[in-house]
């Protein structure tokens, strides 16, 4: 599937991008024309899916997860911009300062509910940023990864925020800035 590639979609500079419905959450219409194939994707035994409510950690958790699937090789995480490596179906709608996916806590009591049926690993923003070393290893784990304590700090020192915030294949730098302007608002703030 090709949901995440931004330069799939077609924008002049005065072009608004539509919504519409599906099952009661507000969507970009592209993602609508596409829902079919969304809802029947079937994934793989090996597929890993990251479902974070957007700006709640979703690029750092992203990178942490490509730099543990290469081994720490941030060479290999240079390949493409972070929107190209991870397909995702994230959305702001800019002209209502909204996101889709409705509320925060249905977002994370359906997760929560799936527990009991999926082998899901939680992991807290908080506790990330408090100790990032743990839980990354404890990332690495549940993938299957066994992270030697050097390639465990290169992964550490890689995700931190001010490397992230400088590396264009994660900062969203890439993306034309008729569809996201950094001098007006960088997509890695604070």
């Amino acid at each position: 599937m090709t949901l995440n590639k931004m330069e799939d979609l077609k924008f002049d500079a005065t072009e608004r991008l539509s919504f519409d419905y599906v099952q009661g959450i507000l969507q970009p219409t592209p993602t609508c024309d596409t829902w079919d194939q969304i809802w029947n994707f079937q994934a793989k035994p090996d597929d890993l899916l990251i479902s974070t409510y957007p700006k709640a950690g979703t690029t750092w958790t992203q990178e942490i997860v490509d730099l543990i699937q290469n081994d720490g090789d941030v060479e290999n995480s240079k390949r493409a911009p972070i929107h190209v490596r991870f397909p995702f179906i994230e959305w702001i709608i800019p002209s209502l300062g909204c996101v889709c996916w409705g509320s925060w806590y249905d977002h994370v009591k359906g997760w929560w509910e799936a527990k009991d049926k999926h082998r899901i690993l939680y992991l807290f923003y908080e506790e990330m940023k408090k100790n990032p070393k743990h839980e990354i290893q404890k990332l690495a784990e549940f993938t299957g990864k066994k992270l030697d304590d050097k390639v465990l700090e290169k992964i550490v020192h890689h995700t931190s925020f001010d490397v992230m915030k400088r590396n264009p294949m994660a900062n969203y730098s890439t993306i034309p800035t008729k569809i996201m302007n950094h001098s007006i608002s960088p997509f890695m703030r604070k």
